[in-house]
């Protein structure tokens, strides 16, 4: 059953003191070889063991996995997602400060730390997890979502989350509304309608052409969805033209980098906005003229021929056009 949070960003669960530190200290302070014990998120009476172990660099992607309602889209981490962590683990060989995770079926399941596992796996470093077997499905949900609160996840990752929450409204026989998913996300109901005509309208290979997918907030995903809107085969052609010179559109920052992307997937050079098929009557008082893409056809009479009984005889033909 889907239950009432707290928004992803602020949320804590650990605002109540746990062995005299909250979530991030607890994090902080661990080092390799530590034990230690927390409440468990979803019920605080019962008693989470956890142990700080080193996954060395080439056993991270066979024995770590990124928890399945994490809200970061693990297919849209890159460099430049995790450039302010990167510089740091790539010189020190490891991260610092440990992800949390919950040690399952022989595999470790990242509830808090894709990011830093991400950057551990772009430099080779090795990565720090503190980690129990101790956790259940509703601790990991819980830890999932208040992994965020660093960097945000973006409108299009949020988007897919509100849509997964949608999901589990239905299925209880709930209609799934915008209003519905925001009285359990904590959210307006606006901001889940922005973030979920973001998810299902951009797909995610244009979200990987932006430095990061936070570069893709409300402004620029509409502007990104009028273009769809407007031209989907146009879009999907200067996407492709994108992706086969995409060397040109990177720039000396991530966001001009963005803005150059942004405008080259929604700008429509003029003489390409409107495709018009002129049509000849061979008749001067009349201009005509059938829209290329959607067929529609417009037509100009001159008011010096249109005399009342020409325009009843046009308005009884056009009575029965279906």
């Amino acid at each position: 059953m889907a239950k009432k949070r707290k928004n992803d960003t602020r949320i804590d669960p650990f605002a109540s003191a746990v062995e005299a530190s909250s979530l991030d200290q607890l994090l902080e302070n661990a080092a390799v070889g530590d034990e230690i014990t927390m409440p468990a998120p979803s019920d605080p009476s019962r008693i989470i063991r956890l142990s700080c172990k080193i996954i060395t660099s080439d056993k991270i992607e066979s024995s770590t996995r990124v928890y399945g309602k994490n809200r970061r889209e693990q297919s849209l981490l890159s460099k430049a997602s995790v450039a302010d962590i990167l510089p740091a683990i790539s010189s020190d060989g490891r991260n610092q400060h440990p992800a949390l995770s919950w040690s399952k079926d022989g595999i470790e399941h990242v509830l808090s730390g894709s990011r830093r596992r991400k950057a551990c796996l772009l430099s080779n470093a090795d990565y720090i997890v503190l980690t129990s077997s101790d956790f259940t499905d509703e601790d990991a949900k819980i830890l999932a979502v208040s992994s965020d609160q660093y960097i945000a996840p973006s409108l299009w990752e949020l988007g897919k989350a509100y849509d997964e929450t949608r999901s589990d409204l239905i299925s209880q026989g709930k209609k799934g509304s915008y209003r519905e998913i925001a009285a359990i996300e904590g959210v307006s109901h606006t901001a889940i309608a922005d973030s979920l005509k973001a998810f299902t309208k951009i797909p995610s290979d244009v979200l990987a052409l932006y430095p990061t997918a936070n570069h893709v907030g409300r402004e620029i995903a509409k502007k990104l969805m009028l273009a769809i809107d407007l031209d989907a085969d146009g879009f999907l052609s200067r996407v492709n033209y994108l992706k086969a010179n995409f060397n040109a559109f990177i720039l000396d920052t991530d966001d001009k980098t963005s803005s150059a992307i942004t405008k080259q997937l929604t700008e429509v050079k003029a003489e390409t906005k409107i495709k018009r098929e002129s049509l000849d009557f061979n008749n001067k008082y009349i201009n005509a003229h059938r829209n290329a893409k959607t067929g529609d056809l417009v037509i100009k009479i001159d008011n010096n021929v249109m005399t009342d009984k020409r325009f009843e005889q046009l308005s009884k033909l056009l009575t029965h056009f279906n």
